[in-house]
Protein backbone atom coordinates (compact mmCIF):
# COMPACT_ATOMS: atom_id res chain seq x y z
CA UNK A 1 0.00 0.00 0.00
CA UNK A 2 2.96 2.31 1.14
CA UNK A 3 4.20 1.91 -2.70
CA UNK A 4 1.24 2.05 -4.43
CA UNK A 5 1.08 5.66 -2.89
CA UNK A 6 4.10 6.77 -3.78
CA UNK A 7 3.52 5.61 -7.48
CA UNK A 8 0.75 7.73 -7.26
CA UNK A 9 2.61 10.88 -5.67
CA UNK A 10 5.07 10.05 -8.34
CA UNK A 11 2.25 10.52 -11.45
CA UNK A 12 0.54 13.20 -9.70
CA UNK A 13 4.10 15.44 -10.04
CA UNK A 14 4.78 14.07 -13.70
CA UNK A 15 0.98 15.73 -14.67
CA UNK A 16 1.91 18.30 -12.86
CA UNK A 17 5.00 19.65 -13.98
CA UNK A 18 5.69 18.09 -18.04
CA UNK A 19 1.52 18.25 -18.93
CA UNK A 20 1.80 22.34 -19.07
CA UNK A 21 2.89 24.60 -21.57
CA UNK A 22 7.08 24.56 -21.47
CA UNK A 23 9.04 26.59 -19.76
CA UNK A 24 11.47 28.86 -21.76
CA UNK A 25 14.37 27.86 -22.71
CA UNK A 26 17.67 28.83 -20.63
CA UNK A 27 19.43 32.32 -21.90
CA UNK A 28 22.35 30.95 -23.22
CA UNK A 29 23.76 34.33 -24.45
CA UNK A 30 21.99 37.28 -22.37
CA UNK A 31 20.29 39.52 -23.34
CA UNK A 32 17.30 37.00 -24.71
CA UNK A 33 13.68 37.64 -25.61
CA UNK A 34 11.20 34.97 -25.43
CA UNK A 35 11.22 33.20 -29.65
CA UNK A 36 7.79 33.83 -30.98
CA UNK A 37 7.07 30.49 -32.93
CA UNK A 38 3.72 31.85 -34.57
CA UNK A 39 4.61 35.08 -36.38
CA UNK A 40 7.56 35.03 -38.85
CA UNK A 41 9.42 38.07 -38.46
CA UNK A 42 10.93 39.35 -42.17
CA UNK A 43 14.97 39.51 -42.30
CA UNK A 44 16.74 42.47 -42.06
CA UNK A 45 19.74 42.57 -43.94
CA UNK A 46 21.87 45.68 -43.21
CA UNK A 47 23.93 45.23 -46.21
CA UNK A 48 20.82 46.31 -48.44
CA UNK A 49 20.15 49.99 -48.82
CA UNK A 50 17.33 49.40 -50.59
CA UNK A 51 14.98 46.91 -52.92
CA UNK A 52 12.50 46.81 -55.29
CA UNK A 53 10.32 43.96 -56.64
CA UNK A 54 9.25 44.86 -60.51
CA UNK A 55 7.19 41.88 -60.62
CA UNK A 56 5.29 41.92 -57.31
CA UNK A 57 2.40 39.39 -59.19
CA UNK A 58 4.61 36.24 -59.48
CA UNK A 59 7.69 37.61 -57.82
CA UNK A 60 10.28 36.74 -60.39
CA UNK A 61 12.38 38.91 -62.19
CA UNK A 62 15.91 39.55 -63.39
CA UNK A 63 17.59 42.29 -65.27
CA UNK A 64 20.42 43.73 -67.96
CA UNK A 65 23.85 44.37 -66.07
CA UNK A 66 22.49 47.73 -64.63
CA UNK A 67 23.95 50.98 -65.67
CA UNK A 68 24.85 54.15 -63.68
CA UNK A 69 25.03 57.80 -64.59
CA UNK A 70 24.63 60.72 -62.56
CA UNK A 71 21.57 59.97 -59.51
CA UNK A 72 20.40 57.48 -61.62
CA UNK A 73 20.62 53.54 -62.13
CA UNK A 74 19.06 51.77 -64.45
CA UNK A 75 17.35 48.26 -64.65
CA UNK A 76 15.40 46.28 -67.29
CA UNK A 77 12.27 44.24 -65.91
CA UNK A 78 13.37 40.67 -67.55
CA UNK A 79 9.79 38.24 -66.08
CA UNK A 80 7.12 37.07 -67.77
CA UNK A 81 3.54 38.16 -68.27
CA UNK A 82 4.33 41.89 -68.67
CA UNK A 83 6.32 43.40 -71.37
CA UNK A 84 10.07 44.05 -70.42
CA UNK A 85 11.11 47.39 -70.06
CA UNK A 86 13.22 49.86 -68.65
CA UNK A 87 13.41 51.12 -64.88
CA UNK A 88 15.31 54.39 -63.78
CA UNK A 89 15.73 54.66 -60.15
CA UNK A 90 17.25 57.07 -58.12
CA UNK A 91 20.46 55.62 -57.11
CA UNK A 92 20.26 56.13 -53.04
CA UNK A 93 16.97 55.94 -52.32
CA UNK A 94 15.59 53.46 -54.66
CA UNK A 95 12.96 55.86 -55.97
CA UNK A 96 11.56 54.69 -59.05
CA UNK A 97 11.70 57.65 -61.54
CA UNK A 98 10.36 56.35 -64.57
CA UNK A 99 9.13 53.03 -66.25
CA UNK A 100 9.32 52.09 -70.14
CA UNK A 101 7.60 49.49 -70.66
CA UNK A 102 8.16 48.05 -74.20
CA UNK A 103 4.83 46.74 -75.52
CA UNK A 104 5.88 46.56 -78.91
CA UNK A 105 8.69 43.76 -78.57
CA UNK A 106 7.67 42.57 -74.88
CA UNK A 107 10.35 39.89 -74.65
CA UNK A 108 13.86 40.15 -72.89
CA UNK A 109 16.03 42.55 -74.00
CA UNK A 110 19.64 41.02 -75.20
CA UNK A 111 20.59 44.01 -73.30
CA UNK A 112 23.86 44.96 -74.59
CA UNK A 113 24.96 48.58 -74.08
CA UNK A 114 26.62 51.19 -74.68
CA UNK A 115 27.15 54.61 -72.86
CA UNK A 116 28.41 58.12 -73.29
CA UNK A 117 27.90 60.70 -71.64
CA UNK A 118 23.93 61.12 -70.59
CA UNK A 119 23.37 58.29 -73.03
CA UNK A 120 22.78 55.03 -73.01
CA UNK A 121 22.35 52.85 -75.89
CA UNK A 122 20.52 49.35 -75.54
CA UNK A 123 20.42 46.53 -78.15
CA UNK A 124 18.46 43.45 -78.38
CA UNK A 125 19.64 42.01 -81.97
CA UNK A 126 18.12 44.35 -84.56
CA UNK A 127 16.40 46.65 -82.25
CA UNK A 128 18.28 49.82 -81.06
CA UNK A 129 17.32 51.77 -77.84
CA UNK A 130 18.44 55.36 -76.84
CA UNK A 131 17.92 56.32 -73.42
CA UNK A 132 18.64 59.67 -71.64
CA UNK A 133 19.85 59.19 -68.48
CA UNK A 134 19.73 62.91 -67.74
CA UNK A 135 15.93 63.15 -68.30
CA UNK A 136 15.53 59.49 -67.21
CA UNK A 137 13.55 58.28 -70.47
CA UNK A 138 13.88 56.37 -73.52
CA UNK A 139 14.09 59.12 -76.55
CA UNK A 140 14.59 56.69 -79.93
CA UNK A 141 14.22 53.44 -80.93
CA UNK A 142 15.65 51.77 -84.47
CA UNK A 143 14.67 48.83 -85.94
CA UNK A 144 17.62 47.92 -87.99
CA UNK A 145 15.38 45.22 -90.31
CA UNK A 146 13.85 48.63 -91.93
CA UNK A 147 17.23 49.95 -92.98
CA UNK A 148 18.13 46.23 -94.20
CA UNK A 149 20.44 44.87 -91.87
CA UNK A 150 19.68 42.12 -89.22
CA UNK A 151 22.23 43.18 -85.82
CA UNK A 152 23.94 41.06 -83.66
CA UNK A 153 23.56 41.70 -79.30
CA UNK A 154 26.79 42.77 -78.58
CA UNK A 155 28.03 46.48 -79.60
CA UNK A 156 30.92 48.34 -79.04
CA UNK A 157 30.99 52.62 -79.44
CA UNK A 158 33.64 55.37 -79.44
CA UNK A 159 32.46 58.53 -78.25
CA UNK A 160 28.68 59.22 -79.98
CA UNK A 161 29.36 57.10 -82.76
CA UNK A 162 27.61 53.18 -81.72
CA UNK A 163 29.51 50.14 -83.38
CA UNK A 164 26.97 47.22 -84.30
CA UNK A 165 27.92 44.08 -86.24
CA UNK A 166 25.74 43.33 -88.67
CA UNK A 167 24.45 40.81 -91.42
CA UNK A 168 23.07 41.96 -94.66
CA UNK A 169 19.28 40.49 -95.29
CA UNK A 170 18.72 39.13 -98.94
CA UNK A 171 22.38 38.79 -98.89
CA UNK A 172 23.39 35.31 -100.36
CA UNK A 173 25.53 34.43 -97.43
CA UNK A 174 22.76 36.21 -95.27
CA UNK A 175 23.90 34.55 -91.98
CA UNK A 176 28.02 36.26 -92.53
CA UNK A 177 28.10 39.22 -89.77
CA UNK A 178 30.61 40.60 -91.84
CA UNK A 179 29.78 44.29 -91.77
CA UNK A 180 30.53 46.73 -89.30
CA UNK A 181 27.74 49.18 -89.24
CA UNK A 182 27.98 52.65 -87.71
CA UNK A 183 25.43 55.19 -85.85
CA UNK A 184 25.63 58.53 -84.44
CA UNK A 185 23.07 59.31 -81.55
CA UNK A 186 23.35 62.75 -82.09
CA UNK A 187 22.65 63.32 -85.38
CA UNK A 188 21.01 60.10 -86.31
CA UNK A 189 23.28 59.55 -89.62
CA UNK A 190 23.97 55.54 -90.00
CA UNK A 191 26.49 54.55 -92.61
CA UNK A 192 28.78 51.24 -93.09
CA UNK A 193 32.18 51.24 -92.22
CA UNK A 194 33.77 47.86 -93.11
CA UNK A 195 32.95 44.83 -94.52
CA UNK A 196 35.06 41.74 -95.16
CA UNK A 197 34.21 39.43 -97.88
CA UNK A 198 35.44 35.47 -97.56
CA UNK A 199 35.69 33.80 -100.36
CA UNK A 200 35.51 30.44 -99.04
CA UNK A 201 32.90 28.57 -97.08
CA UNK A 202 32.99 30.32 -93.86
CA UNK A 203 30.72 32.80 -92.06
CA UNK A 204 31.86 35.68 -90.88
CA UNK A 205 31.33 36.85 -87.10
CA UNK A 206 32.47 40.09 -86.21
CA UNK A 207 33.20 40.59 -82.45
CA UNK A 208 35.16 42.36 -79.67
CA UNK A 209 35.46 45.45 -80.83
CA UNK A 210 38.23 47.89 -79.24
CA UNK A 211 40.05 51.42 -80.93
CA UNK A 212 43.72 52.45 -80.96
CA UNK A 213 44.65 55.73 -81.10
CA UNK A 214 48.11 55.75 -82.76
CA UNK A 215 51.13 58.23 -81.87
CA UNK A 216 49.99 60.52 -84.85
CA UNK A 217 46.80 60.90 -84.19
CA UNK A 218 45.12 57.94 -86.26
CA UNK A 219 42.18 55.97 -84.88
CA UNK A 220 42.13 52.06 -85.20
CA UNK A 221 39.76 49.55 -84.95
CA UNK A 222 40.79 46.17 -83.39
CA UNK A 223 38.37 42.86 -83.84
CA UNK A 224 38.15 39.58 -84.10
CA UNK A 225 36.36 37.68 -86.99
CA UNK A 226 35.14 34.20 -85.28
CA UNK A 227 34.24 32.23 -88.60
CA UNK A 228 32.65 29.10 -88.93
CA UNK A 229 32.19 26.47 -92.02
CA UNK A 230 29.24 25.34 -91.39
CA UNK A 231 29.45 22.76 -94.34
CA UNK A 232 32.76 21.25 -93.18
CA UNK A 233 32.15 21.03 -89.43
CA UNK A 234 35.55 23.68 -89.29
CA UNK A 235 36.18 27.33 -86.77
CA UNK A 236 38.62 29.69 -87.63
CA UNK A 237 39.73 32.93 -85.97
CA UNK A 238 41.13 36.23 -87.73
CA UNK A 239 42.72 39.06 -86.04
CA UNK A 240 42.30 42.84 -87.59
CA UNK A 241 43.29 45.95 -87.46
CA UNK A 242 41.88 48.68 -89.77
CA UNK A 243 42.94 51.99 -90.10
CA UNK A 244 39.42 54.42 -89.98
CA UNK A 245 41.45 57.16 -92.28
CA UNK A 246 43.32 55.35 -94.34
CA UNK A 247 40.62 53.01 -95.19
CA UNK A 248 43.27 50.25 -94.83
CA UNK A 249 43.70 46.87 -93.04
CA UNK A 250 46.59 47.72 -91.02
CA UNK A 251 47.59 44.13 -90.47
CA UNK A 252 46.03 40.79 -89.75
CA UNK A 253 46.25 37.83 -87.16
CA UNK A 254 45.12 34.59 -88.88
CA UNK A 255 43.89 31.62 -87.37
CA UNK A 256 46.02 31.78 -84.23
CA UNK A 257 43.93 29.97 -81.48
CA UNK A 258 44.43 26.23 -80.80
CA UNK A 259 40.89 25.21 -80.33
CA UNK A 260 39.15 27.92 -83.20
CA UNK A 261 37.32 29.05 -80.64
CA UNK A 262 37.18 32.36 -78.46
CA UNK A 263 35.59 34.70 -76.27
CA UNK A 264 32.85 37.25 -77.51
CA UNK A 265 33.80 39.53 -74.74
CA UNK A 266 35.72 42.92 -75.98
CA UNK A 267 39.35 43.19 -76.24
CA UNK A 268 41.22 45.54 -73.52
CA UNK A 269 44.01 47.75 -74.82
CA UNK A 270 46.80 49.74 -72.50
CA UNK A 271 49.24 51.78 -74.40
CA UNK A 272 49.99 49.93 -77.44
CA UNK A 273 49.87 46.28 -76.12
CA UNK A 274 46.16 44.30 -76.50
CA UNK A 275 45.10 41.85 -74.01
CA UNK A 276 42.49 39.28 -75.55
CA UNK A 277 40.52 36.08 -74.58
CA UNK A 278 40.37 33.13 -76.48
CA UNK A 279 38.06 30.14 -75.78
CA UNK A 280 40.92 28.37 -73.16
CA UNK A 281 43.94 30.65 -74.20
CA UNK A 282 45.06 34.17 -73.03
CA UNK A 283 46.89 36.47 -75.11
CA UNK A 284 48.70 39.67 -75.65
CA UNK A 285 49.82 40.92 -78.60
CA UNK A 286 51.30 44.05 -80.49
CA UNK A 287 48.95 46.95 -81.73
CA UNK A 288 51.76 48.00 -83.59
CA UNK A 289 52.02 44.91 -86.10
CA UNK A 290 50.11 42.23 -84.35
CA UNK A 291 52.85 40.84 -83.23
CA UNK A 292 52.29 38.06 -80.57
CA UNK A 293 53.84 39.32 -77.45
CA UNK A 294 52.96 36.18 -75.40
CA UNK A 295 50.01 33.67 -75.02
CA UNK A 296 49.07 31.17 -71.73
CA UNK A 297 46.59 27.71 -72.42
CA UNK A 298 44.58 26.97 -70.09
CA UNK A 299 44.01 22.66 -71.23
CA UNK A 300 40.22 21.61 -70.15
CA UNK A 301 39.24 25.26 -68.78
CA UNK A 302 37.05 27.82 -70.61
CA UNK A 303 36.56 32.12 -70.90
CA UNK A 304 33.02 32.61 -72.60
CA UNK A 305 30.64 33.66 -69.77
CA UNK A 306 32.97 36.43 -67.90
CA UNK A 307 35.13 39.46 -68.79
CA UNK A 308 38.38 39.94 -68.18
CA UNK A 309 39.80 42.37 -66.00
CA UNK A 310 43.45 44.27 -66.32
CA UNK A 311 44.03 45.78 -63.37
CA UNK A 312 46.96 46.09 -61.25
CA UNK A 313 49.83 45.14 -63.91
CA UNK A 314 47.61 41.91 -63.82
CA UNK A 315 45.31 40.26 -66.40
CA UNK A 316 42.55 38.54 -64.20
CA UNK A 317 40.47 35.67 -66.06
CA UNK A 318 37.41 33.64 -64.68
CA UNK A 319 36.97 30.75 -65.96
CA UNK A 320 34.24 28.14 -66.41
CA UNK A 321 35.51 26.13 -63.72
CA UNK A 322 35.58 26.84 -60.03
CA UNK A 323 39.08 28.91 -61.16
CA UNK A 324 40.25 32.49 -61.42
CA UNK A 325 43.52 32.74 -62.33
CA UNK A 326 45.71 36.08 -62.62
CA UNK A 327 48.34 36.43 -64.87
CA UNK A 328 51.33 39.29 -65.09
CA UNK A 329 50.22 41.41 -68.46
CA UNK A 330 54.32 41.78 -69.37
CA UNK A 331 55.29 38.04 -69.63
CA UNK A 332 51.33 36.12 -68.93
CA UNK A 333 53.04 34.06 -66.33
CA UNK A 334 50.82 32.82 -63.54
CA UNK A 335 51.28 35.41 -60.75
CA UNK A 336 48.13 33.31 -58.06
CA UNK A 337 45.15 30.79 -58.88
CA UNK A 338 42.10 30.74 -56.80
CA UNK A 339 41.16 27.36 -57.11
CA UNK A 340 37.70 27.82 -55.27
CA UNK A 341 36.67 31.00 -56.51
CA UNK A 342 33.54 29.48 -57.67
CA UNK A 343 31.30 29.43 -61.04
CA UNK A 344 30.61 32.15 -62.26
CA UNK A 345 28.28 32.77 -65.52
CA UNK A 346 27.77 37.01 -65.23
CA UNK A 347 30.70 40.05 -64.94
CA UNK A 348 33.69 41.02 -63.03
CA UNK A 349 33.73 44.36 -61.72
CA UNK A 350 37.22 45.73 -60.11
CA UNK A 351 36.89 48.26 -57.42
CA UNK A 352 39.44 49.46 -55.24
CA UNK A 353 41.75 46.25 -54.79
CA UNK A 354 38.95 43.85 -55.19
CA UNK A 355 37.23 42.03 -57.94
CA UNK A 356 33.75 41.68 -57.50
CA UNK A 357 31.43 39.21 -59.41
CA UNK A 358 28.22 36.51 -59.00
CA UNK A 359 28.80 32.76 -58.48
CA UNK A 360 27.07 30.03 -56.22
CA UNK A 361 27.58 28.38 -52.68
CA UNK A 362 25.52 25.86 -50.81
CA UNK A 363 23.19 26.23 -53.56
CA UNK A 364 22.49 29.22 -54.00
CA UNK A 365 23.58 32.33 -56.18
CA UNK A 366 26.00 34.91 -54.30
CA UNK A 367 28.54 38.07 -54.05
CA UNK A 368 31.93 37.37 -53.69
CA UNK A 369 34.55 39.12 -54.02
CA UNK A 370 38.36 38.43 -54.00
CA UNK A 371 41.63 40.55 -53.35
CA UNK A 372 43.62 41.48 -56.36
CA UNK A 373 47.14 41.29 -54.50
CA UNK A 374 46.70 37.64 -53.45
CA UNK A 375 43.62 35.86 -54.84
CA UNK A 376 42.66 35.38 -51.43
CA UNK A 377 38.53 35.55 -50.57
CA UNK A 378 37.80 37.86 -48.41
CA UNK A 379 33.67 38.56 -48.38
CA UNK A 380 30.47 36.14 -49.71
CA UNK A 381 26.91 37.88 -49.58
CA UNK A 382 24.13 34.90 -49.16
CA UNK A 383 20.70 36.70 -50.95
CA UNK A 384 18.99 37.45 -47.54
CA UNK A 385 15.71 36.90 -49.59
CA UNK A 386 16.19 33.36 -49.99
CA UNK A 387 13.71 32.31 -46.84
CA UNK A 388 10.64 34.43 -48.09
CA UNK A 389 11.78 33.46 -51.99
CA UNK A 390 13.23 30.21 -52.38
CA UNK A 391 14.67 31.11 -56.05
CA UNK A 392 16.23 34.05 -54.54
CA UNK A 393 19.76 33.75 -55.84
CA UNK A 394 22.39 36.25 -56.97
CA UNK A 395 23.04 35.62 -60.73
CA UNK A 396 22.97 35.90 -63.91
CA UNK A 397 21.67 39.65 -64.59
CA UNK A 398 25.25 40.98 -63.66
CA UNK A 399 26.81 44.00 -61.40
CA UNK A 400 27.94 47.45 -61.54
CA UNK A 401 29.16 49.14 -58.56
CA UNK A 402 29.48 52.99 -57.98
CA UNK A 403 32.98 53.76 -56.93
CA UNK A 404 32.58 56.78 -55.08
CA UNK A 405 29.30 55.60 -53.33
CA UNK A 406 30.67 51.92 -52.43
CA UNK A 407 27.56 50.84 -53.33
CA UNK A 408 26.83 48.27 -55.81
CA UNK A 409 23.76 47.24 -57.82
CA UNK A 410 22.53 43.28 -58.26
CA UNK A 411 19.43 41.42 -58.87
CA UNK A 412 18.72 37.73 -57.16
CA UNK A 413 15.97 36.79 -59.46
CA UNK A 414 13.03 38.81 -57.14
CA UNK A 415 14.47 42.27 -56.18
CA UNK A 416 16.78 44.87 -57.71
CA UNK A 417 19.14 45.82 -55.33
CA UNK A 418 21.21 48.64 -53.90
CA UNK A 419 24.14 46.98 -51.57
CA UNK A 420 26.46 48.57 -49.18
CA UNK A 421 29.94 47.15 -49.91
CA UNK A 422 32.25 46.21 -46.51
CA UNK A 423 35.44 48.43 -45.90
Amino acid sequence: MKIFTLMLALIFYVLINFACEPQDMPCVNPPCEPVDTTTPKPMIDTNIVWKHNADTNRNVCSSMVPVLYGNTVLFSRRTSGIPDGFMFFNKGTGELLHLYEDHISPEWKSGATYQYKQFCVVTDWYEVFLLDMESNRMIKRINLRNFGYDGRPRISGLAEWVYIPVEKLGHPKQEYTNTWLRWNMVTDQMEEVLTIVDQGTFAAGFESLAFWFKPNGDTVMIFQNRQYDFINSKRRIDLYAYNMRTLEIEWKVDSFTITGNTSVFPIIIEGDHLYFQGGNEAFCFSCVDGSLIWSQYFPGEGFFVSNAILEEELYLLKGETKKMYALDKKTGSIVWVNNEAGTSSSNLVYHKGYIYYETGQDGLGVLRRIRVSDGKVDWTLFPSTYKQFLHASYGPSGIVIDHETDLLYANDRVYHLCIKLPK
